[in-house]
C-alpha cells in the first residue's frame, strides 16, 4: 500500500454526486491500471451500494471492496446503529449511537435488547443485501470482503468475542466463495489484541478509517483510508485526496475546543 489512497464509503444514497466524484477520479488518471495509487472501499454492505454505486463501477469497469456483515446478509436485520436512532429519533438516537460505540461489547448488547423489548414501535426490519447479489457484484468484479459478524467495536470486546465474530465471518465467507481474508476494522476500531486474532484466523489485509494516506511500507493490518461520502463537494473531495484535509483537520478542531 505504498503511497496508495483508499476512499472509505458506507450509504451510497446520492447516485449523481457518486457519479461525478467517480468521473472526476477516471479524468484524474487514479484507475490507471499501470499505475495505480487510489482503491475504493466500502463498509458495512448497505443496500444502496449494489442500488446507487455498483452500476456506475461497472459502468466504468472500476473495482472496489465491499466490506459486509455477514450475520446480515439474506435478512431483513437493520444495522444495530439504526435501530437506535428508530427507536429514540433522530437526533438523541445518534448522540446514543455515538455513546453507545464507547461501551463494552456486552453492554452494547444489552441495551439493544432492552431498548427492543421496551418500545411500542414494531420492530425494525430492513431489507439487506442477498446471496445472488453480491455474487452478481463479485462477477462484476467487486470484492466481497469480511466486516465482522455482527459489527462490535473490535477494541471493547472479549478475546471470546473477536474469536467468534471473525471465526464467524471467515466461515460465512469461504463457504460462499468470498474474501474472507481482507477485513475492514468495525468503525474503525483497532486494537493489538484484535490484530492477533485477525492474524490468527488468516487475514491478509485490515483497513482502518483514520482519514489518511499510506505514505511509506504500512503494515497491511493498519491500512490507512480517507473518509468520504456520496455527498461529498466535489472541492473538499479533492481536498481529501491531496491530503492537506488530514493536516488542517486537527488544526480545525483545536481551535472548535479553544471557542467553546
Amino acid at each position: 500500500m505504498k503511497k496508495t489512497k483508499v476512499l472509505a464509503y458506507h450509504k451510497i444514497l446520492n447516485r449523481h454526486s457518486f457519479l461525478r466524484q467517480i468521473q472526476y477520479l477516471i479524468r484524474n488518471n487514479d484507475f490507471d491500471c499501470s499505475n495505480q495509487n487510489l482503491f475504493i472501499t466500502v463498509d458495512d454492505g448497505d443496500p444502496s451500494f449494489y442500488h446507487n454505486a455498483f452500476p456506475i463501477l461497472k459502468k466504468y469497469n472500476i473495482p472496489a471492496i465491499l466490506f459486509v456483515i455477514t450475520d446480515l446478509i439474506n435478512t431483513q436485520k437493520p444495522f444495530w446503529w439504526d435501530e437506535i436512532e428508530y427507536y429514540l429519533g433522530k437526533e438523541e438516537g445518534n448522540k446514543k449511537v455515538w455513546e453507545v460505540k464507547g461501551w463494552e461489547n456486552r453492554k452494547r448488547e444489552s441495551y439493544l435488547k432492552n431498548l427492543r423489548g421496551k418500545s411500542s414501535k414494531p420492530i425494525l426490519k430492513y431489507e439487506q443485501l442477498t446471496t445472488a447479489q453480491l455474487k452478481e457484484m463479485q462477477n462484476a468484479g467487486i470484492i466481497i470482503a469480511n466486516h465482522s459478524h455482527t459489527h462490535p467495536m473490535f477494541d471493547q470486546c472479549t478475546c471470546e468475542e473477536l474469536e467468534n465474530e471473525i471465526k464467524n465471518s471467515t466461515n460465512f465467507l469461504k463457504e460462499l466463495g468470498f474474501t474472507p481474508d481482507i477485513f475492514a476494522y468495525p468503525n474503525g476500531n483497532y486494537s493489538p489484541v484484535a490484530e492477533s486474532i485477525l492474524q490468527k484466523y488468516g487475514i491478509k489485509q485490515a483497513y482502518l478509517f483514520d482519514h489518511k494516506i499510506n505514505k511509506g511500507e504500512e503494515n497491511p493490518l493498519r491500512i490507512s483510508r480517507l473518509v468520504v461520502n456520496d455527498t461529498t463537494p466535489l472541492w473538499k473531495f479533492k481536498l481529501i485526496l491531496s491530503g492537506w484535509h488530514s493536516r488542517i483537520l486537527p488544526i480545525t478542531k483545536a481551535l472548535g475546543k479553544l471557542r467553546k
